[in-house]
């Protein structure tokens, strides 16, 4: 690996941090306040991750503007990596019965990473810096 894209996989690491803590603290929030069900709340701490994640990768880890076609390859890389997640914990726990602590080791261990990758070679791609 370049010394670029490490330090693209750092800032990307950064950012991924920082994502989650919002998450957290938003749907905690917003649980906590009963302003509304956890599961609504967690929604609502999913899709400000997801704007931290597209700001923060947009000017720390890719260093491209965001724009329409950014936006949406970005939602559609986030909705897929969560879903793809959901499906790989199903068939670690269901069908292969692997400890649940180990298949949410694989599930961290793995997205991520190909989160990282399908940001950087199809979402920005082809953005202006």
């Amino acid at each position: 690996m370049n010394r670029n894209t490490l330090k693209q996989v750092f800032a990307f690491g950064c950012v991924g941090v920082l994502a989650t803590a919002v998450h957290y603290c938003v749907a905690l929030f917003l649980s906590e306040a009963q302003l509304t069900s956890v599961y609504l709340a967690n929604i609502c701490g999913y899709l400000t991750a997801v704007l931290v994640s597209l700001y923060g990768h947009s000017i720390f880890t890719y260093k491209k503007k965001v724009n329409i076609v950014v936006a949406q390859r970005f939602a559609i890389v986030s909705v897929s990596t969560l879903l793809c997640s959901e499906i790989l914990l199903f068939v670690l726990q269901s069908t292969l019965q692997i400890n649940h602590r180990i298949s949410l080791a694989i599930i961290v261990a793995s997205v991520p990473v190909v989160s990282f990758f399908l940001n950087k070679f199809w979402v920005y791609a082809h953005s202006e810096s």
